[in-house]
């Protein structure tokens, strides 16, 4: 019984001894930079968000905007600095959108990436976010439904706008807005 314990703790000792044997040739330096010590995991926004917009304009239309984060779908941006693992979902941004003139409903859809790939399929919205807004101002100044499309890129901060113009008649049409550009910090 002795001899069984002996045999069965000196096996022990030779299994634990060999751990880190791959590493016995690289320097400290080396073995810290090939391991990540922590991982930072942050989700842009954290909470749901909804947003709701009801307009009538003078010139007989009527918009009903709500613009809400998608909880399922989002943009992973990765990137490491020092020894952290950053992960950062970006929340995919979804609008409902209804639109009458002179109380007859000319549009219903939903926009989204899927909405403006179906217009124009050579966007590059793979890694960017896309958010909806109503240009009052240049809606009344066409006579017709203006909603700009501001497009972020995650990986690189960059923001370009589209406008998506509807007509009276609920034809829609897709521009990109090359005067307007941002970056963000």
């Amino acid at each position: 019984m002795r001899k069984l314990f002996f045999l069965l703790a000196l096996i022990g000792v030779v299994s634990i001894s060999c751990d880190g044997r791959d590493r016995v040739f690289k320097s400290n330096s080396n073995v810290l930079k090939q391991k990540s010590f922590s991982e930072n995991i942050s989700y842009i926004p954290e909470n749901y968000t909804e947003v709701v917009t009801d307009t009538i304009l003078s010139n007989g239309f009527h918009i009903k905007l709500k613009t809400y984060t998608d909880m399922e779908q989002s943009v992973l941006n990765e990137f490491k600095q020092d020894t952290i693992n950053y992960k950062e979902y970006y929340r995919e941004i979804v609008s409902e959108v209804t639109i009458t003139k002179n109380s007859k409903e000319i549009f219903n859809d939903t926009i989204d990436k899927q909405f403006l790939y179906k217009i124009k399929n050579d966007l590059q919205l793979d890694n960017a976010i896309v958010n909806l807004m109503f240009d009052q101002a240049a809606s009344m100044e066409t006579n017709s439904i203006v909603l700009s499309a501001m497009i972020q890129k995650t990986d690189s901060k960059k923001v370009s706008f589209c406008n998506i113009i509807i007509d009276s008649e609920g034809n829609y049409k897709l521009e990109e807005n090359s005067t307007l550009y941002a970056f963000i910090n």
